[in-house]
């Protein structure tokens, strides 16, 4: 009885260890992946938007960092996202810019922040 302990131990290690491996890839692109596909009414808050700028896509809630004083976003009459070869999408690391009437900024960053941090910044 005590070799059957440390082998139905083993099993459910080797099973667990197995399912983690499985997952990992996933995880490993899903964290990777830096864009997400913008819903057609996303809303963006431009309040102190010179370094960065709040973002409501659907449900979830973002921070979009840029990579240099963007200090149109707060008064331009008009702001765009634009990436190349991914329209419809917002990716950090360069991906993306947000285009006002006069700037193009580059996003450097689009952080996930919760519904409560979202509301209490856009004050």
């Amino acid at each position: 009885m005590k070799t059957l302990i440390p082998l139905c131990l083993l099993v459910v290690a080797t099973a667990a260890g197995s399912a983690s491996a499985q997952t990992a890839p996933d995880t490993a692109a899903a964290a990777g992946s830096d864009c997400i596909a913008l819903a057609p009414d996303h809303q963006v808050v431009r309040r102190s938007a010179a370094e960065s700028i709040l973002l409501q896509n659907g449900s979830d809630h973002y921070l979009v960092r840029f990579a240099r004083s963007c200090s149109s976003a707060a008064t331009s009459r008009k702001v765009e996202f634009v990436t190349p070869d991914h329209q419809g999408q917002l990716c950090g690391a360069g991906g993306s810019k947000l285009r006002t009437d006069s700037q193009s900024c580059e996003v450097t960053a689009v952080q996930p922040i919760t519904a409560e941090v979202f509301t209490r910044r856009a004050r």
